[in-house]
């Protein structure tokens, strides 16, 4: 190799050794390094103030609560709508495996005009869609048998299906509708002189009109029409009755000394009668408007009283409804501690429940 070749090969060498060492060697760098931050840069590092998170974590699972209520809700009426329909004069037990069937022996009944069976295919076909939820297909079926029941002039039997379009309806959130069902279910009672019959399907009236919001002619329907009813014939239940539908009248327009007093007599005579379901209802209903007025230790009272009640006698959704409300008391006394510990209780009773039933 020349010497020229030499010395170019030295200088690259050099020049690469520098630039090693000016990249390697601190020492050597002319520019201060950036600061490295890591983490955001509003980081906060003042301790977390447990109180106030449990406080936090306490209103959003009262929040939640109060959706699920909701639910609770719709479970209760699924059974009450089972029960009804369960009570229905059907040709047989209704499931699907005989749904093909029904029609085929339906369009025999029209063509031999058999209109006493057909209607009982039809009820057996609308108890079928009421239990599975699809009210259209359950009202469609009930409203072509009572057109038969009129024809047959079958008073019981149009006195049923009212009274359970009356409900469907209702669960639908259709009030309207179910409030027509009941004044027709009321003509047909008083049309029978089925006085108590009657009464009953006034307060149904009653509550129907409460939820649309109409108080003043929900209060009528149980003032003047249902607790006279009752009370004219001695029947101490459909008393009971009525005093819970006005007190419920009352606490919604939080008319709440009303209510109290109408809570208090429900529960006087639910003791008397040995009501258990009823006093449970208003020893719970007591407890809401004394938290409400802000008496809470006494709300506490009635709650404990309510939940020793519903383990006894085996009512799991009043439970769950207990378990929620001293949450809530808790909560307002700002004992978040034990709002929690209840709501605790609450979550896991209605995980229980739930998975009991399909809704």
């Amino acid at each position: 190799m020349g010497v020229k070749s030499l010395v170019c090969a030295a200088a690259f060498m050099l020049a690469g050794l520098n630039s090693f060492a000016i990249s390697s060697d601190s020492l050597l760098v002319k520019n201060k390094p950036e600061r490295v931050k890591i983490g955001p840069s509003n980081f906060d590092a003042t301790p977390v103030d447990s109180a106030l998170l449990r406080k936090l974590l306490v209103k959003e699972r009262l929040q939640k609560k109060d959706k699920e209520t909701q639910e609770l809700i719709k479970y209760q009426n699924t059974l009450l709508l089972r029960n009804l329909l369960n009570e229905t004069e059907t040709s047989e037990v209704p499931n699907e495996r005989i749904l093909s069937t029904l029609d085929l022996v339906l369009e025999e009944y029209r063509r031999t005009g058999d209109i006493k069976s057909e209607s009982l295919i039809l009820n057996t076909l609308a108890v079928y869609y009421g239990k599975k939820g699809e009210s259209d297909k359950a009202i469609q079926y009930f409203k072509e048998a009572l057109i038969l029941k009129e024809r047959l002039n079958d008073k019981p039997g149009m006195i049923k299906i009212a009274e359970n379009m009356a409900a469907i309806y209702q669960i639908a959130g259709k009030y309207d509708k179910a409030a027509i069902q009941n004044e027709y279910y009321i003509q047909l009672s008083l049309a029978q002189k089925k006085t108590a019959q009657a009464a009953e399907g006034y307060l149904s009236l009653a509550e129907n009109k409460l939820l649309q919001n109409k108080y003043t002619e929900s209060e009528y329907c149980i003032l003047k029409k249902a607790l006279p009813m009752f009370t004219r014939t001695g029947n101490k239940a459909g008393r009971l009755k009525s005093f819970e539908s006005l007190a419920r009248i009352y606490y919604t327009q939080n008319r709440l000394s009303e209510a109290k007093w109408f809570y208090i007599q429900a529960q006087t005579l639910a003791t008397k009668l040995n009501n258990k379901e009823a006093m449970l209802s208003s020893l719970i209903h007591l407890a809401q408007i004394k938290s409400a007025l802000g008496e809470h230790e006494m709300a506490l009272n009635d709650y404990r009283e309510a939940e020793l009640l519903a383990l006894r006698n085996n009512f799991p959704v009043k439970l769950v409804q207990i378990k929620a409300e001293i949450g809530e008391v808790y909560s307002q006394m700002g004992n978040y501690l034990a709002a929690g510990s209840a709501l605790d209780e609450y979550s896991k009773l209605r995980e229980d429940l739930l998975k009991s039933v399909t809704l």
